[in-house]
């Protein structure tokens, strides 16, 4: 197991990561989240003990990263697909870690494999396409057949049949008992394939729950009200205990209230309903409401190209 100490990353002008903490936990894929800017890979290059940290410590199965006898049987990772020599084949690039880690070459014949780089393995990597370095630093991941498995962006540049291969892959793993760590701006596959999210915002960690807690959580599912008066309703459900925002196309939006309780308010101050609806929201909009507020990069819609 992986455990994130208080860990914290200062640069000259800005905070990276600020004093995290949390654990990687065997046989869970674990969905890592965040806007851009919030201190994902610079957290996962910590772990690798790629960027020294200004505070705090990674443990890796009682250790640190610099004490371990093999790391590459503890922790695989592909945190960018590009970091590869272009004049070397698959099979090439493969086998100089695996000399440098006294693995076999069979091990090399296996990951190809399972990553369907087989039939282009004397290809060099100059002419593979993004998804194809993909798959690569994947298969260079899982190489030393590590406890943990990392993985920055992995789905960018994937065909439809390679995230299909990632997500049962992703799964598998897990299953065999080996900790995932998979960060992404993709929450739909993140919610097809995780169990448990991580997200952070400005390098503050502002949830660690299992993706059955998130949705118990009160900012989860809420109530989608139409009547003809939203204003009075929203005042009555104020009163009675209700967080109630205003939402598009003339509704309001309720939680910590039952539909039941909504419907008798409703009733006894002589309001009509047009609809009551409870809304389970997706992870990505769960997301966007966790981080609402905590972005450093944001668009101005209002702000349009005109072309000529």
């Amino acid at each position: 197991m992986i455990e994130v100490k208080n860990l914290s990353k200062h640069y000259k002008d800005r905070i990276a990561v600020n004093n995290l903490s949390f654990k990687i936990i065997p046989g869970v894929v674990t969905g890592f989240l965040g806007p851009n800017g919030a201190g994902k890979s610079t957290t996962m290059k910590m772990i690798l003990n790629l960027t020294r940290p200004s505070q705090g410590e990674v443990i890796i199965d009682g250790k640190k990263y610099i004490d371990l006898e093999r790391p590459i049987a503890k922790i695989g990772a592909l945190i960018d697909a590009d970091a590869v020599n272009p004049r070397l084949t698959a099979d090439q690039h493969l086998q100089l870690i695996a000399i440098a880690s006294g693995i076999s070459f069979d091990r090399v014949d296996e990951v190809l494999q399972k990553s369907g780089l087989e039939k282009v393995r004397n290809k060099t990597v100059g002419q593979y396409s993004l998804g194809m370095k993909q798959r690569l630093g994947i298969a260079a991941a899982l190489l030393g057949d590590p406890k943990t498995v990392i993985l920055d962006e992995p789905f960018n540049g994937l065909d439809v049949d390679g995230i299909k291969w990632l997500r049962s892959l992703t799964k598998k793993l897990a299953r065999e008992g080996k900790a995932v760590l998979i960060s992404s701006h993709l929450m739909g596959e993140i919610q097809a394939i995780a169990e448990r999210v991580i997200v952070l915002a400005q390098g503050t960690l502002i949830a660690d729950m299992t993706i059955e807690e998130m949705s118990k959580k009160s900012f989860s599912s809420y109530i989608r009200i139409q009547s003809e008066d939203n204003h009075r309703l929203q005042e009555v459900l104020k009163e009675k205990g209700g967080l109630v925002q205003r939402n598009e196309k003339e509704s309001i939006v309720v939680r910590n209230l039952e539909m039941e309780d909504i419907g008798i308010t409703a009733k006894e101050n002589s309001i009509a309903l047009f609809e009551l609806t409870r809304i389970h929201p997706s992870l990505e909009q769960l997301f966007m409401e966790m981080t609402d507020g905590k972005v450093d990069y944001v668009s101005d819609e209002k702000h349009e190209y005109k072309g000529r």
